[in-house]
């Protein structure tokens, strides 16, 4: 389909007035003229509505007022749409109080004097009639049922330009009246009509404007205040006094001092109960608009994930609900535009001279039936900023329980609300082959390491206590000798020899647990590095293997494009022939 190039300005105009008034429709039909579905936003001022009906749906009768120049009301009788008669000239403007209010405000006066200068005042009044000749029936009897129309009138003429049956041909039984309009709400009113920040802030702007206005002028005459002369002094020539800089001016006392001629008038400086009050107000009126001041500069950056997520909610409270409301909007908006669409499936791509594919009614009903239009944004985050605060939060937690979370999900998460659609292309690990990540394999050979360390340090250090209680054995031995008795050998010293011997044989066995433990150390450290080989080993295979996966990506992608660019070549040459009348080689 051709660039519709109205549409964001358009919506971008009536995002801003539904801002400040809290109300803003779009209208959505097929547009004869320029021959394709359209969606255009409507001044809540133009569409008259009842104030106690509760939505569009509901109302007896929606009439929208439209300012159209006489040439565009010329082209739609041209082509059949209105009726070709005489409409004269169009009759002056004439704003009411509250037009004629804002247009003072604006500065804008009303011209076009001249007759063929001004547009024509047309009404488009969606109501339900049951006009003669044209009753409904149901089961070949008159019911007396009013159906919907659309009834179009010149307001200077008051000519009928078109009645048009307003229901689809699928509810002919019982009509019902089609939805033209969708209706955006910033914060929901009492009536039909809602309320935006200058009903809800008027108030306290106009309090606050006040405020300011009061304390300029204090600071104004503080600074440069005003005096009086007494009538006893001589007659001056002017009663204006500018004293410049290290200048003077001459003011003549006729004799007395000028302390006693001249007096200032005693003006104050803005006082701090009235900044104070100042403030408060702005604050108050920070609040009800939904704005929060947050300490960006001066917040710590390893701050709680809770108190993330509060100063989230705190900020966005209002902005959440009102950016509820608008998707819901705009999903009914696109469901409009899809059926008109499905009315008019050639508008899609009759106009559009470079066409991406060659598409053919039944092609494009069968798109519009398998897929549904969707305004793409997440209606609980209602700006960029709160998205990102949001991933900065999911990160917090990823980094606080490591083995909770898939570190490439949520950095895949993460690349993808900053705005990169394909975060893959970043990604070391391919899509398909999903080992552990590398912080989970390295802590696993980082804890075995150290399980087997603490298995031979609790070894060696059984082996020390053994060695010292043989030496303590060692020393008891040597202090507790005594002289041998006359007579054979004492009992006492083959007692000690015996224990000698004893204490031998614990050294050696002592001296080769210590071997065995040493070698067993050796082994484990020598398993240590096998390990830490193996992991490095095993990421570079993964380094590699991505590599490989990269490479066959993008050659897939190349070859899909070498053949849709085939697919569209031969579809162009057998278009080709067809017009020429001929089959291709």
């Amino acid at each position: 389909m051709r660039s519709v190039t109205e549409y964001y300005p358009d919506t971008d105009r009536m995002l801003l007035l539904l801002g400040f008034g809290g109300t803003a429709f779009k209208k959505v039909y097929f547009c004869p003229l320029r021959n394709r579905p359209v969606s255009e936003s409507v001044d809540a001022d133009d569409l008259i509505v009842n104030n106690t009906a509760t939505d569009l749906r509901n109302a007896r009768r929606v009439t929208h007022r439209i300012s159209m120049k006489p040439s565009t009301i010329r082209r739609m009788q041209i082509l059949g749409v209105y009726r070709d008669i005489e409409l004269g000239d169009p009759v002056q403007f004439t704003p009411d109080s509250v037009q004629e209010e804002k247009m003072n405000q604006q500065g804008i006066t009303e011209s076009g004097m001249n007759p063929e200068d001004r547009n024509r005042e047309i009404y488009e009044i969606y109501c339900e009639l049951d006009i003669k000749g044209f009753e409904h029936k149901l089961r070949g009897k008159e019911t007396g049922l009013e159906i919907p129309y659309r009834v179009t009138i010149d307001v200077s003429s008051r000519e009928i330009l078109s009645i048009v049956r307003n229901y689809n041909k699928d509810s002919e039984e019982l009509p019902e009246a089609r939805v033209t309009f969708v209706k955006y709400t910033f914060v929901p009113g009492f009536g039909f009509y809602d309320i935006g920040l200058l009903h809800i802030l008027g108030n306290t702007t106009n309090a606050v404007t006040a405020a300011w206005r009061e304390m300029l002028d204090a600071g104004m005459y503080a600074n440069f205040p005003g005096f009086l002369l007494s009538d006893m002094g001589a007659r001056q020539n002017t009663n204006i006094f500018r004293v410049p800089p290290g200048g003077a001016a001459l003011v003549k006392t006729g004799g007395v001092p000028i302390n006693q001629a001249v007096m200032p008038l005693p003006y104050k400086e803005p006082s701090a109960a009235l900044m104070s009050l100042v403030d408060n107000m702005a604050t108050t009126g920070q609040r009800l608009g939904g704005t929060s001041e947050m300490q960006v500069g001066e917040g710590r950056a390893d701050a709680p994930v809770g108190t993330t997520l509060a100063m989230i909610e705190q900020a966005t409270k209002v902005l959440n609900s009102v950016h509820k409301r608008m998707h819901a909007a705009q999903a009914e908006e696109f469901r409009l535009l899809l059926a008109c669409f499905r009315e008019n499936p050639k508008s899609f791509w009759q106009r559009n001279k470079k066409p991406a594919m060659q598409w053919d009614e039944d092609l494009f009903r069968r798109a519009l039936d398998e897929v549904d239009l969707i305004p793409q944004a997440d209606p609980n985050t209602a700006s960029h900023s709160q998205r990102v605060m949001k991933i900065m939060a999911l990160k917090q937690l990823q980094a606080a329980s490591p083995f909770l979370y898939d570190p490439i999900a949520v950095d895949r998460a993460a690349l993808q609300a900053i705005g990169w659609s394909n975060p893959e292309q970043f990604m070391r690990i391919p899509t398909g082959a999903e080992p552990p990540p590398p912080e989970i394999l390295k802590g696993m050979a980082d804890v075995q390491i150290a399980k087997q360390k603490a298995d031979a340090d609790t070894t060696r250090a059984q082996a020390e206590a053994g060695l010292k209680q043989a030496q303590i054995i060692q020393i008891m031995r040597g202090d507790g000798q005594g002289a041998p008795g006359p007579t054979g050998p004492d009992p006492a010293e083959l007692q000690l020899k015996a224990m000698s011997e004893a204490n031998k044989a614990r050294q050696m066995e002592l001296s080769a647990l210590r071997d065995r433990v040493n070698d067993e150390n050796r082994d484990k450290d020598r398993e240590a590095d096998l390990i830490r080989t193996q992991m490095q080993d095993h990421m570079e295979h993964l380094r590699v293997a991505s590599q490989q996966a990269h490479e066959r990506d993008m050659q897939e992608r190349e070859m899909e494009s070498r053949a849709v660019e085939n697919a569209q070549r031969i579809a162009a040459q057998i278009e080709a022939a067809k017009r020429k009348g001929k089959a291709p080689d």
